[in-house]
């Protein structure tokens, strides 16, 4: 019987295998990978999440990107100003938001393979790529494209072009390496665990006098000043808000918790790259001395990878606590790119194109079965509760958009109270109004006082949530003409309503404005 099964399992793959078979050989079989990849992972995006609205990170990057700035009260600007830049090309929905996702992971797995084409050849190339994605971070911890998902790119870009500039010492390269790294900290401050794998690196190998003693390394680093420089302005003139922002959230736990986050991080971390770990071991069948070769190579330049990999994935095991901040395994998202390549890189290492071919046949298994069940996906985010409440973001901000319009006639502007339903309002509003969050005008600058007399506001909060509904009554307090309400929203999905949630407005109208003279 089993042997009846293994043989139709066969039959059935046997086309399967002769198609990437010839894939393998195709020149272009990288660009091939990576264009399938954003349209197949798009698509899952697209129906997994139709029953939900988009992730608080995704409307918050996106009420920031209709203000591009040198900096936000939460992070350092790129992913703002990507988004920003996305928008004034792509409609404002869903689908261009997980587009803008998934080709963000696509030019990140480009680069990575920029990468290892300068130490790997034939089908293991390709491989890389494949290991990669047998990790969760560029399909689905990659959707959400913020201030993490951006150094999916910028961490490879920066290394590659550090790598680049320490073998040529080429001008080009050198300010390349610098501009770099510089936007990987302008997407988030922890990039500076990847400042220090790339010093560590330089300074570890032989060549590293010579290297030192180019104008390649100063150059790099003026140069990174340089890009840095509007933001660093911008923290000295602003108080570092996002400084104080990450020391707030991330170190105030106790020392306890701490140190237990930091070895949740160690097991979480080593956890994402298990399956890519095993199916390399299935497919090469390395010994220990080809291991060793692999994980501390007697070449410089392969070594050099290898502190790469390690420094900003170890480091923070040792900086986290003395800093007292609390550690999260997806913080290390994306320092992995290079696992791949440290461990096919060996000459050693035999990968023969059966076993190639067997890689490609698991990973094209694993998103064909990701895109069958992503209806299911779908249904099953409907029917179960979601703690952001995503299910009613749209259609509260339809209603609200449809009674601030009714009663003031003229577009809704403003949009103050629960951060995340006030940053889906900007996004979900016809009218994308500036949000306040939580009623602090801090946070968004570039609502003045003056606006929110002149243009009015509406305020909106979840109904159960009582401090919120007396903020926003106290912020309208004394004003005439105030308007009231309470919605109660159910989503229908597939014919089946959502359970009832209730909201509440609280619309303060525009200050009359004074005849110009």
């Amino acid at each position: 019987m089993q042997s009846s099964v293994a043989k139709r399992l066969q039959g059935w793959l046997a086309p399967i295998g002769r198609s990437l078979d010839a894939w393998y050989d195709a020149g272009c079989a990288v660009w091939i990978l990576l264009a399938l990849f954003v349209v197949l992972w798009t698509g899952f995006q697209i129906i997994s999440y139709a029953s939900l609205d988009l992730h608080p990170d995704l409307v918050e990057v996106f009420a920031w990107s209709r203000h591009p700035s040198l900096g936000y009260y939460k992070h350092p600007p790129l992913a703002a100003l990507i988004v920003a830049a996305w928008f004034t090309v792509l409609p404002i929905a869903d689908w261009s938001f997980h587009l803008l996702a998934m080709l963000n992971a696509a030019l990140a797995l480009y680069v990575v393979d920029l990468i290892a084409r300068r130490y790997i050849t034939g089908d293991k190339r390709l491989v890389v790529l494949l290991l990669l994605l047998l990790t969760p971070f560029y399909q689905f911890h990659g959707q959400r494209f913020a201030s993490n998902q951006v150094l999916l790119l910028t961490w490879p870009l920066a290394t590659y072009c550090f790598l680049r500039a320490f073998e040529t010492r080429a001008l080009t390269w050198s300010v390349a390496a610098g501009a770099a790294a510089a936007l990987a900290m302008l997407g988030k401050y922890y990039s500076v665990y990847l400042v220090a794998g790339l010093v560590a690196a330089a300074l570890m190998h032989p060549q590293r006098w010579n290297y030192l003693r180019s104008a390649s390394p100063w150059v790099s680093a003026v140069t990174g000043l340089v890009v840095l420089a509007p933001h660093l302005y911008w923290l000295l003139t602003t108080g570092a808000q996002p400084i104080d922002y990450a020391l707030n959230v991330h170190a105030s736990d106790p020392v306890g918790l701490m140190l237990y986050k930091t070895g949740e991080y160690a097991v979480g971390s080593i956890g994402y790259v298990v399956l890519p770990i095993a199916v390399y071991l299935l497919a090469t069948h390395p010994d220990r001395r080809t291991l060793a070769q692999a994980l501390w190579p007697s070449d410089a330049d392969r070594r050099m990878l290898v502190v790469l990999l390690a420094v900003p994935l170890l480091l923070p095991l040792f900086t986290a606590p003395l800093l007292g901040v609390s550690l999260t395994s997806l913080w290390s998202m994306q320092a992995w790119f290079l696992l791949p390549i440290v461990l096919l890189a060996p000459p050693e290492i035999a990968l023969t194109r059966t076993s190639a071919i067997r890689v490609a046949q698991l990973v094209l298994i694993v998103t064909v079965a990701a895109l069958a069940a992503a209806p299911g996906i779908a249904w099953i985010r409907h029917a179960s509760a979601n703690k952001e409440g995503r299910s009613y973001h749209q259609v509260v901000s339809a209603e609200l958009t449809r009674v601030w319009r009714e009663t003031m006639r003229r577009p809704l502007s403003i949009v103050i109270g629960d951060p995340e339903l006030v940053n889906a309002v900007t996004f979900y509003s016809p009218d994308h109004p500036d949000a306040v969050p939580g009623f602090n005008a801090v946070l968004a600058p570039w609502v003045t006082p003056e606006r929110l007399a002149r243009e009015g506001f509406a305020a909106l909060c979840r109904a159960a949530d009582a401090d919120c509904v007396t903020a926003a009554s106290k912020s309208a307090a004394g004003a005439p003409d105030v308007v009231r309400a309470t919605y109660e929203a159910v989503v229908p999905f597939l014919g089946i309503a959502s359970a009832p949630a209730r909201f509440v407005f609280v619309l303060m109208p525009p200050k009359s404005q004074a005849p110009h003279s």
